[in-house]
């Protein structure tokens, strides 16, 4: 009876050590299955970089047009945060050699997607203030709209211009020490039209890339 005792507390050690132990390997490899699969950002020579802020980028119209006219820039570095882990990070290094910053998003709501704010609050304010990552740099937004220029006007149906929706990106920018560009705004009800729009918006946008490569060398 006593051997029996002791040999089923022997049992239940193992089990518990066994199941410790696995727990422990299970953790180890979700770590490394995580480490193998995030991405880092190529280091490159481009003095502008891009930050693309959509969430499904392949099934776009405007902004993948627009992120391809940037890339075919030289000098002009395109990258998706989505993409990547939303830390300082992964982020310090590009930020440090980049010259001008571009924030290109759709207009949701009078706003940009979500994980822009989540980007300026924990990887832009994190080097706000920074000479060598944020401070003296120039700064421009690029976005796209799902409406006509003309609804954004005093008086027509969004009341307001898009520089004075884009308010909060100059405050961020003045805030940070940067220099605050004009943005660029490309209006249309995509995909179903606005081609024109676009194809021009797209001109302008490399045109006002050029000259921030150009510029801040």
């Amino acid at each position: 009876m006593i051997m029996k005792k002791i040999f089923m507390a022997l049992l239940a050690v193992c089990i518990v050590t066994l199941t410790a132990c696995q727990s422990n390997n299970n953790q180890m490899s979700n770590k490394k299955d995580q480490t193998d699969t995030m991405k880092t950002i190529p280091q490159t020579e481009d003095k502008v970089l891009v930050l693309v802020a959509h969430p499904n980028l392949s099934e776009s119209t405007a902004n993948a047009t627009l992120a391809k006219a940037a890339a075919e820039v030289e000098g002009v570095q395109v990258i998706n945060i989505y993409d990547y882990p939303v830390t300082p990070e992964t982020y310090k290094e590009v930020m440090a050699r980049a010259n001008a910053i571009v924030y290109q998003f759709p207009f949701y709501w009078m706003s940009a997607p979500h994980l822009l704010k989540q980007w300026t609050d924990e990887v832009f304010m994190a080097f706000a203030g920074d000479e060598n990552h944020v401070k003296g740099k120039h700064f421009m937004v690029c976005c796209t709209t799902g409406s006509p220029k003309e609804a954004y006007q005093h008086g027509a149906r969004n009341k307001y211009t898009i520089e004075e929706y884009l308010r909060p990106y100059e405050g961020q920018c003045n805030h940070a020490e940067m220099v605050w560009e004009k943005p660029v705004a490309v209006c249309g009800q995509f995909p179903n039209g606005g081609k024109e729009e676009l194809e021009k918006g797209c001109k302008e946008y490399q045109e006002r890339l050029k000259t921030l490569v150009t510029s801040v060398q």
